[in-house]
């Protein structure tokens, strides 16, 4: 028999997105925080309840999210997924994720985690779960994650070891009501296993031992009798042609002599930098090549490395350390220009900056907040000051940011509207306009939110803009006729190649023909798959299938600078 128990005044009752039972409480988690119920104190039928925080939202592209409590090793893991969804509340792409572990020796403080070690987090909508990786014969350090798109199954694997995202179509079933994970228990580790393990073999003193003497004789340094700057700049050239990009860059790094008179391994390169963690080690991609490379940020003047990527230009990069602190970096030179603290965490629709900060007083941060219809707010930073500048304006004009950084183009920072049209700030007077002028692309209203996605981009000294659809069906790119100040198909892009991303979008011309008139998205190779991922605008078809790549949730498309 259900019986019904007495509770303190809850206000406005919510519904709870998920719930987690652990030491004898149940952690549920409702809109605006995280409630704990004492699972004892039901049985007195006085119901015990504390309330407690959610961690910090930090602000990133999508406009839905789901949130899991999930229990590993004797911890709590609280996992937020971001995605996309419609009208329909059917999610389309998954953006990010943010993971916390509960401190309990810091009154219940949430700790933000970028690995979860050798366990997997199985999510769905009823809840998540955890397993060792091994035994499920899954991928460590991942998390699976089943959603509904467009009526169908997806399922999504996020590897936070790379920080990238893939996912695939599950078979069509009769199933009406979704999919959830299932674990066998955990079957008991055989002696002969336990006998073979690396932990057992590191604890014989004999093979400690001599496992203690291999480290030694690693880790002793070779001391040169030269001095680097002594070696023949054309001996040194000639070893830096025959290395790999990633050993070339840091070969000039070892010297700066090599570094102002050796040219730039990559300076014809486009390349896509992705997932920077506080270990300070960043990964580099190149399309073209489909070669990988790592390399560690030596940010001596910041205590650890930023964290999220936000936009590019001139071979600097604009990131985020915690949720607000902006810092500029080149990561190929490791120089670094820490911005004033925010007044508030980073909560930006786009963001974008003039040139590298080496240009002092020229360089100028922009943000744009909203998206709003009637009013845009701005946060601005010109070089040399030691606040930000907050700015409302009312627009002229009807105008909805679009999910895309600005772009600074002939000394002003536009922005893209949803619909197509422009919005232009003035960072000499700090005035903001709306332009009459180009026509919006949609004269109604435009695609729902998470259906298409828009770039706006620099080439040449002209205005491109580009729109897609999410699940490539079309691909659009127009032109800025600035004398007549509107929009023009264009149908080819001769020997361009468009390098697109909210973050940061790159018009290149093309190293050889095969490259030309083709658009690469952040996509990368995926284990089973030797082709990289493009469109071809002539012939209108994209080669793999985009879906099937791993696509990094934390980027940005970068012109590598070392000079």
């Amino acid at each position: 028999m259900w019986s019904k128990l007495p509770v303190d005044d809850i206000g406005i009752i919510q519904e709870a997105r998920s719930w987690l039972a652990f030491n004898g409480k149940l952690y549920v988690i409702f809109d605006d925080e995280i409630e704990i119920i004492n699972v004892t104190s039901l049985l007195t039928g006085n119901v015990e309840i504390t309330n407690m925080n959610k961690p910090v939202e930090f602000s990133t592209k999508g406009n839905g999210l789901d949130e899991h409590l999930v229990e590993s090793c004797g911890d709590i893991f609280y996992v937020r997924i971001l995605f996309w969804e419609n009208l329909d509340n059917c999610v389309f792409d998954v953006t990010g994720i943010e993971i916390y572990k509960l401190d309990f020796e810091k009154e219940n403080a949430w700790v933000r985690v970028e690995s979860i070690g050798d366990s997997a987090f199985l999510l769905d909508e009823y809840g998540g779960q955890s397993c060792c990786a091994e035994d499920a014969l899954l991928n460590k350090d991942c998390v699976y994650y089943m959603f509904s798109s467009r009526y169908l199954e997806r399922f999504c694997k996020i590897c936070l070891n790379d920080q990238t995202i893939s996912s695939n179509l599950l078979p069509e079933t009769s199933i009406d009501y979704g999919f959830h994970w299932i674990l066998p228990m955990r079957r008991p580790i055989l002696k002969h296993e336990l006998l073979t393990s690396s932990k057992t073999i590191a604890r014989n003193p004999v093979c400690k031992k001599g496992y203690d003497l291999i480290k030694e004789h690693e880790n002793k340094k070779v001391v040169l009798s030269v001095p680097s700057s002594h070696l023949p700049i054309e001996m040194v050239q000639l070893i830096s042609e025959k290395l790999p990009i990633k050993d070339s860059v840091r070969l000039q790094a070892v010297c700066k002599l090599w570094s102002k008179q050796l040219p730039n391994p990559i300076k014809e390169e486009v390349l896509l930098m992705y997932g920077p963690k506080e270990c300070s080690i960043c990964q580099f991609y190149n399309p073209h090549k489909g070669e990988q490379f790592t390399l560690n940020l030596k940010l001596s003047s910041f205590d650890d490395a930023p964290t999220h990527l936000l936009s590019s230009k001139d071979g600097w990069v604009l990131a985020l350390k915690g949720s607000d602190l902006l810092c500029l970096l080149n990561p190929f030179t490791n120089e670094f220009q820490q911005l004033p603290r925010l007044k508030d965490y980073y909560s930006y629709n786009g963001i974008a900056f003039s040139c590298a900060p080496k240009n002092s007083l020229n360089c100028v941060v922009f943000a744009v907040a909203g998206p709003y219809r009637r009013s845009s707010e701005f946060l601005v930073w010109h070089y040399g000051q030691e606040k930000w500048l907050e700015m409302k304006f009312q627009n002229n004009f009807p105008f909805h940011v679009a999910d895309n950084n600005p772009v600074f183009f002939d000394g002003e920072f536009y922005c893209l509207g949803r619909k197509g049209n422009l919005g232009v700030f003035n960072p000499e007077n700090n005035t903001w306009r709306v332009l009459d002028k180009p026509s919006p692309i949609y004269s109604e209203a435009a695609p729902d939110i998470g259906t298409e996605y828009c770039y706006l981009l620099e080439c040449n000294g002209e205005l491109i803009s580009v729109f897609r659809a999410a699940n490539m069906d079309y691909v659009r790119v127009f032109k800025l006729d600035r004398s007549k100040m509107a929009w023009t198909v264009l149908d080819d892009l001769g020997n361009l190649t468009l390098f697109l991303d909210y973050r940061s979008s790159i018009a290149k011309t093309s190293p050889c023909k095969s490259f030309s008139n083709k658009l690469y998205l952040p996509r990368l190779r995926d284990e089973t798959n030797e082709a990289t991922f493009y469109y071809c605008l002539k012939s209108q078809v994209h080669n793999p299938d985009f879906q099937s790549l791993r696509e990094p949730y934390n980027c940005v498309w970068l012109e590598p600078q070392l000079q």
